[in-house]
Parts: C-alpha cells; sequence; structure tokens
C-alpha cells in the first residue's frame, strides 16, 4: 500500500513577519498551482481538505481511486481507506513522509503524503499518463514537428509500438519507422527511450480552460 520514506522527525517552519506578504504571495502560488498537471491538495490530520488546486479538484471530483466525501479525502477501495487516513495523520502530526498506491487495475493513482507544518500535510497526486497534451504540444512546435510526427510521439508516450501506431493511422510501418526517425532527428534524441526520457521529464502544463 505505502512505504515509508524518512524517519518521524518534527516539523518546522517560521512564520515570515508581513501577513500581508505571505497572503499576495499566496494567491499567487495558488495561481501558480492551478497550472501544474499535478493533483496538489492540502489536508488536516482527519484529511479534510484545506485546499486543492485545479487538478485535485477535478481528479477527485471524478470519483477514482481518490474522492472528496464530506469534504474529506478519502480512498475509493476499502482496503485502501485506512491507511491512507493512517498516512495523511502520520504526515501532519508525526512528519512522516509515504509514497502510497490506492485503488486496483487502470483506475490506480500513486500519490506522495509529506508534512508541510504541523497539522497539514501535502498530497501530490501523480499523473496518469506519461506527458500532458499541453505539454506535448509546445514540445513539438518548439522542435517543428509535423502533425503526423506529434501524433506518432503522442503514441509513442502512451506506451504504443512502432506496429501499434502503424495500424491505428492506416498507414505502414516503415512510414511510422520513417517518422520516428524524423522526430529523432529533430530532437536530438538517440534512440525511442531517450526521446521518451525527454518527454517525461517535460514541465507539467495544465492545458485545461477555466
Amino acid at each position: 500500500m505505502y512505504a515509508e520514506l524518512t524517519n518521524e522527525r518534527p516539523v518546522h517552519h517560521s512564520a515570515p513577519p508581513v501577513a500581508r506578504t505571505v497572503s499576495a504571495i499566496g494567491l499567487l502560488l495558488a495561481a501558480a498551482l492551478d497550472e501544474v498537471d499535478y493533483g496538489l491538495a492540502l489536508a488536516d490530520p482527519e484529511a479534510r481538505a484545506l485546499h486543492l488546486n485545479h487538478r485535485a479538484g477535478q481528479w477527485l471530483a471524478e470519483g477514482g481511486a481518490l474522492a472528496l466525501r464530506d469534504g474529506r479525502i478519502a480512498a475509493q477501495d476499502a482496503q485502501d481507506a485506512a491507511a491512507f487516513a493512517r498516512a495523511v495523520r502520520e504526515a501532519a502530526e508525526r512528519g512522516l513522509r509515504r509514497l502510497i498506491t490506492v485503488g486496483r487495475g487502470d483506475g490506480r493513482r500513486s500519490a506522495a503524503v509529506v508534512p508541510v507544518q504541523p497539522g497539514v500535510a501535502a498530497l501530490m497526486i501523480g499523473r496518469s499518463s506519461l506527458c500532458e497534451d499541453l505539454s506535448l504540444q509546445c514540445f513539438a512546435r518548439a522542435h517543428a514537428l509535423s502533425d503526423a510526427e506529434t501524433r506518432v510521439l503522442a503514441a509513442l508516450g502512451r506506451g504504443q509500438a512502432p506496429a501499434a501506431i502503424a495500424q491505428e493511422h492506416g498507414v505502414a510501418l516503415s512510414t511510422v519507422r520513417t517518422q520516428i526517425g524524423a522526430i529523432r532527428a529533430k530532437t536530438g534524441a538517440a534512440s525511442i527511450r531517450d526521446l521518451l526520457h525527454m518527454v517525461a521529464a517535460l514541465p507539467p502544463m495544465l492545458g485545461v480552460l477555466r
């Protein structure tokens, strides 16, 4: 269910002297986090949601492996619920960091639960795909990829093999291999594995109009 990453430790945070500055920075940080393609939530020891960025709110509303119930973040699977609640409580109260996985099969979701300050834990929910579409599109434009090459790159990012991409797009396998070669040449990737590493390392830009 989860792995403990650190030993118990106290959490110390010193408050900035000017509350007005903290408030202004807090609003800016909240707005910035809404542009990130990771679900980020703040919760108290009882897993009551104190703040959700846009992606976290969206995922929790979908009612997948994690959901919002009466203002609390909870694991949907009964086998995960108690361990998830314990991870949040111990992050907020004892300063423990844990990596957890909830759900089953395609609905499985990984998240990091980390202490922020006494009484507050942060939940960082992992993405369900290798790369968000907006980041991929920006990467493609930056390297002058054609529309066809961008579609091939997106398919590779979904884990599809060249033969499957060719079948899906209705083209010859040799065409897909040529396109992959062109993508590698334009991006400087030494191999498909290197190319996917570049894509996985892209900043998580959220491509959702709000």
